[in-house]
């Protein structure tokens, strides 16, 4: 009686997870191969801390874009190197660089949220993309691509690539985009990357910034659109040429430190977007533990029943991620999809429990 249980159960489960991938797929059918491009006014808002490196690297390609009406407003907090002086020096060089040097104070210690608040402040225009400096375009049309989108929508997120991670967390990342984009789709759940986003001054400051979070020092970008963002004022722009990657590779430490933060934000998220990722990660958990209690356990006469239910799952998952691997050029990603899938569940209740007890160690 127990086995038969969980057997409606895991039907069940594997219900819940085709209809979620079918749903994805179904979402990234709207990445359009040929994107608009604008040159509508834009101000580029570059964060920065302790960069100078890649300020002599990456300025310069920054400023290649194509776009015909932008500013960059480069924002340099608080930084203890040279900084500063390789801006200035560039600012002779550059017409459109405008520079920000905040310096702490007592009230906003450290904070990112108060340096970009500084930043955005001082942009000429309406519309913002923002970024940083140790990141870097995968195409000279990228601008103009975001400034496209922003025509049309008051907040934009853009995919950020992470191009020098190991395969294993450039899968972590990949499922995380498949959720985000997916649920923000249906509006339960909408986060995003700081170093690669577009919304309206407007916006930004009709709702106040990041006031209501302003203490806790990371996830500005996802906090801020738990508050504003919602399905006719949000859009996701996912074309390849409007990546952006990382120039630096991150330790599996600082990677998984990052992930932790991004476990802590969501508790601070609306309802509809925890529950919704708990119970993603439910499903995907529970698929694998009955599969194997079934397949153990279960009666002789069900095993080609189990088998044939675990087949229809991963081939719909295989097409579907298949479909979504190769909008964003990820396909080799999938390639050992069920071994990735595993340790993805693994290293995600490791994150949260991390988070739980050690919240303190990842608040800075």
């Amino acid at each position: 009686m127990f086995l038969t249980v969980l057997l409606y159960v895991f039907i069940a489960v594997i219900f819940i997870e085709i209809i979620f991938f079918c749903t994805a797929a179904l979402s990234f059918r709207t990445v359009s191969n040929q994107p608009e491009t604008s040159n509508a006014a834009v101000s580029l808002v570059l964060y920065s801390k302790n960069q100078a490196k890649h300020i002599k690297t990456q300025l310069p390609k920054f400023f290649k874009q194509n776009h015909q009406n932008f500013e960059i407003v480069l924002i340099n907090h608080a930084s203890t190197d040279e900084s500063l002086e390789v801006m200035k020096k560039f600012q002779n060089k550059y017409t459109a660089l405008k520079i920000i040097d905040v310096k702490n104070n007592e009230a906003f210690w450290a904070s990112k949220k108060y340096a970009l608040t500084l930043g955005i402040k001082a942009a000429a225009h309406n519309q913002l993309v923002l970024s940083s400096i140790d990141f870097e375009p995968q195409s000279t049309s990228w601008l103009q691509y975001m400034a496209a989108d922003a025509i049309k929508k008051q907040m934009v997120f853009g995919y950020v690539k992470h191009l020098n991670h190991n395969y294993f967390c450039r899968f972590f990342d990949f499922f995380r985009t498949i959720k985000i984009y997916t649920l923000g789709k249906k509006g339960l759940y909408y986060s995003g990357a700081s170093a690669n986003v577009s919304y309206t001054k407007e916006l930004f400051f009709s709702s106040n910034g990041f006031v209501k979070h302003m203490e806790l020092p990371f996830g500005e970008t996802t906090l801020f659109a738990n508050e504003v963002a919602k399905r006719s004022n949000t859009a996701f722009s996912l074309h390849k040429d409007k990546f952006i990657t990382s120039v630096k590779a991150p330790s599996f430490e600082k990677w998984f430190r990052e992930h932790a933060k991004i476990n802590l934000i969501l508790r601070y998220c609306k309802s509809t977007a925890q529950i919704s990722n708990v119970l993603l990660y439910l499903c995907h958990f529970l698929f694998y533990a009955l599969a194997t209690t079934l397949l153990v356990f279960g009666a002789i006469n069900q095993k080609t029943l189990l088998i044939s239910l675990i087949g229809l799952r991963f081939s719909v998952q295989y097409i579907c991620y298949g479909f979504i691997a190769k909008k964003l050029n990820e396909l080799k990603l999938i390639i050992v999809l069920p071994i990735f899938e595993v340790f993805q569940l693994i290293l995600q209740f490791i994150i949260f429990i991390s988070s739980l007890i050690s919240k303190r160690l990842y608040w800075n």
